[in-house]
């Protein structure tokens, strides 16, 4: 038992030991991470150009070049590492003095892309506590040579070819399609063997390219470049390959990076949201793919699929390809936009203007996707699978709706005021929607322009409009009730109804109240009678009450005409010089009520006013009043006739009037057009009033002259003494609806 609980210990032990290791493992990570007041050097390495190249440079690489390098720390003056491995951001060293050399590659005797870069830097001191910058400026340390083949011209007579480069025995071949260098050691001497197959033949052919003072000795950084084609003057011997050009140029790291150490292209979109894309049919909106290349475009594969007949030329899954003129043209004729070259080193694929063709299925979405995949430094944008490289176009119905006004609905006519157009391109829309109305509970639609009029007065009051872009695009229905035509109550004149309201007692006059309508009910019409009959109390005041508005036969149709007086009669039994000056009135016949300020047990009248209430309810708009008159004034007098049409709060609508001072002894019609505006809208009406006035001239410039008058009521009834002036009779008022 003893021995088990000793064991039982030493591995409780050995556990408490392990993790504690790990714990102070993970300090001296932490600590490590945290370089304040640690002594070591922080690298960066550059270029010849001071381009720094750290763990974010060169910019598009996927990894830091600076990785890629070798390190090696040496104390100064002696054979001793201090530090030999990966390139790191920084090194932990001992004060002092050290040297530095960073490297990449092997420095082959000759290889294809297999640059070879060194940099280094001596005596750099390293201060106890202190992490001191060092920059160490690397450049090529070996040479290359590229072969550049004109096609066009080698193509005449050879259906392949490639040149083979050699230093000694070490050789690589450069053919025509890899794009790839051949690298090789400073100071070499490079010999080049040029290698044909002949068109037609087959038959292969071997040339040695004849050595050049560029070929031998070639310094450290310098990349020949050699151009091959074909001299014209040597093609009868079978060979005739020339240079036709040869030069050198010094070159840096940032041109000579391999290839596969370049990124693989990406794809970068704008206007896209998720690589999706969501616009209303004929909407301009902007969409682009651009294409992020590191070296010359190589290919590009582009599939376009859509619901849209309109691009039914264009095969469902098929893979176009930029490097064929066929699939090129096809693309850009059926989409309308232009592809880049192979070998651009930009290119953006700009779908902007393939936007608006893009069509609706009668309203319906309809979803149109692009896939793309691109190639450049021989990588294709899909070797990373997790990217997304379909990008999709949804076309969606536009949204629009008419505007309308209930103000724009009359009797035979109504409109539309404006087309809002939400999205969706205005322009277009607009110089393509349709209007169109339908009697409501009808199935076909007739096509109109915004104004939708008619020869009479429709039956049916209830219409429908919408406006229509193409077929399956429309807006929602917009119900129309027209109004329909009235005439005012009583507007013959036939309805009369008087009452004595006062007994002249041992006096022969009596004094009568005269209204234009039945005994009993009410009616639209009224007088200003209650005021000129208003002395009703006592002797004195009865003396001067006098009916301004009565009925008379000789109507222009029918039995009786409306007769109105303008009247001087006071409140006094008193002469014109005093009272009478204020109390010159029209006689007025009007739409309304009218109000006479009284009081005290008489009805004596406080002032000397009236006023009328416009409250006559009419909710149709005529666009003329017509009637018939006679006019006799006195001296050169004149009369008025006013309509006026008012909303529910009260405001004029629209109005009119018509005066006229002539003499008309015999029926005359006239006509009093409401003006309404083109383009102008207007409230509904809720109220209507037409006053007619004996006389504009009321108060000290009325004129009138004493006398006696005949009024008939169930017979003839004299007034004796009366003032009395200008005369307007009425008849047969009509309302004119031409809207």
């Amino acid at each position: 038992m003893n021995k088990l609980v000793i064991e039982y210990m030493k591995w409780i032990g050995g556990l408490c030991s392990l993790l504690l290791c790990m714990l102070l493992g993970g300090c001296q990570e932490n600590e490590e991470t945290d370089l304040s007041g640690k002594t070591g050097l922080l690298v960066t390495l550059t270029d010849e150009d001071n381009k720094a190249y750290s763990r974010k440079a060169p910019s598009e690489l996927e990894d830091p070049l600076t990785e890629m390098f070798q390190l090696k720390i040496l104390y100064s003056g002696i054979d001793k590492s201090a530090y030999k491995g990966t390139c790191k951001e920084y090194v932990l060293l001992q004060e002092g003095l050290y040297d530095l050399t960073a490297t990449y590659g092997d420095n082959p005797v000759i290889a294809l892309d297999a640059p070879y870069y060194v940099g280094s830097l001596n005596a750099q001191e390293v201060i106890k506590g202190e992490m001191t910058s060092a920059s160490i400026s690397c450049s090529v340390a070996n040479s290359l040579l590229s072969v550049i083949y004109n096609r066009e011209s080698l193509n005449k007579m050879y259906e392949s070819y490639f040149v083979t480069v050699s230093v000694g025995s070490e050789s690589v071949d450069l053919d025509a399609d890899s794009g790839k260098s051949a690298y090789f050691r400073a100071g070499s001497s490079v010999k080049l063997v040029f290698h044909g197959r002949l068109s037609g033949t087959g038959k292969e052919v071997v040339y040695d390219i004849p050595d050049q003072e560029q070929f031998a000795n070639i310094a450290v950084k310098t990349h020949v470049k050699v151009t091959l084609g074909l001299d014209d003057s040597e093609i009868s011997s079978g060979v005739g390959i020339s240079i036709e050009k040869l030069e050198t140029e010094t070159v840096s790291i940032a041109e000579t990076i391999p290839s596969e150490f370049m990124p693989k292209p990406k794809l970068e979109s704008d206007g896209f949201l998720n690589n999706e894309l969501s616009f209303a049919e004929t909407e301009k909106k902007s969409a682009t793919i651009r294409l992020k290349l590191s070296s010359a475009l190589q290919e590009l594969k582009l599939k376009f699929n859509s619901a849209d007949t309109k691009f039914a030329g264009l095969e469902q899954g098929k893979e176009y390809l930029l490097s064929s003129a066929e699939d090129k043209s096809a693309i850009e004729n059926a989409l309308g936009i232009s592809l880049p070259e192979v070998g651009a080193t930009e290119a953006v694929l700009d779908f902007t203007s393939l936007l608006p063709q893009l069509m609706t299925n009668k309203g319906a979405t309809v979803t149109s996707t692009i896939e793309v995949d691109v190639k450049a430094n021989n990588r294709w944008a899909s070797e990373d699978a997790t990217v997304n490289r379909v990008y999709t176009l949804k076309c969606n119905k536009p949204e629009f709706s008419i505007v309308t006004n209930p103000g724009n609905f009359w009797c035979k006519e109504f409109s539309v005021d404006s087309c809002d157009i939400k999205t969706g391109d205005i322009e277009t829309i607009s110089q393509k929607i349709q209007y169109q109305y339908r009697k409501k509970g009808d199935e076909q639609w007739i096509d109109c322009d915004r104004l939708v009029q008619f020869d009479d007065y429709p039956v049916d009051k209830q219409y429908q409009i919408r406006a229509v872009y193409r077929e399956g695009i429309e807006t929602e229905p917009v119900d129309v009730m027209l109004e329909t035509p009235q005439q005012l109550p009583n507007s013959d004149m036939e309805e009369w109804y008087y009452q004595k309201v006062h007994s002249a007692g041992w006096f022969s006059d009596n004094i009568y109240s005269i209204y234009p309508w039945t005994n009993g009910s009410d009616s639209f019409w009224d007088t200003n009678n209650d005021f000129t009959t208003r002395n009703r109390g006592t002797f004195a005041k009865i003396y001067n009450s006098f009916p301004a508005i009565s009925f008379v036969k000789n109507a222009h149709s029918g039995t009786w005409a409306a007769e109105l007086r303008s009247t001087g009669n006071g409140r006094g039994n008193t002469l014109p010089s005093n009272v009478l000056e204020m109390n010159r009135v029209a006689g007025e016949l009007f739409t309304g009520t009218v109000q006479v300020n009284t009081g005290g047990t008489d009805a004596t009248p406080i002032g000397d006013q009236y006023t009328i209430d416009k409250n006559r309810s009419f909710n149709v708009r005529p666009t003329a009043l017509s009637f018939w008159y006679k006019y006799v004034p006195y001296g050169s007098d004149t009369y008025r006739a006013l309509v006026q049409l008012i909303d529910v709060e009260g405001n004029v609508i629209i109005e009119s009037s018509y005066e006229s001072s002539d003499i008309k002894n015999d029926w005359t019609n006239a006509v009093i057009r409401l003006n309404y505006e083109n383009g102008k809208s207007y409230a509904k009406c809720a109220k209507i009033f037409i006053c007619f006035s004996s006389t504009i001239n009321t108060g000290e410039n009325m004129s009138y002259q004493k006398g006696s008058y005949t009024i008939w009521l169930d017979k003839e009834t004299n007034f004796d003494p009366v003032w009395y002036g200008s005369i307007l009779t009425i008849d047969d008022i009509s309302l004119i609806f031409d809207k």
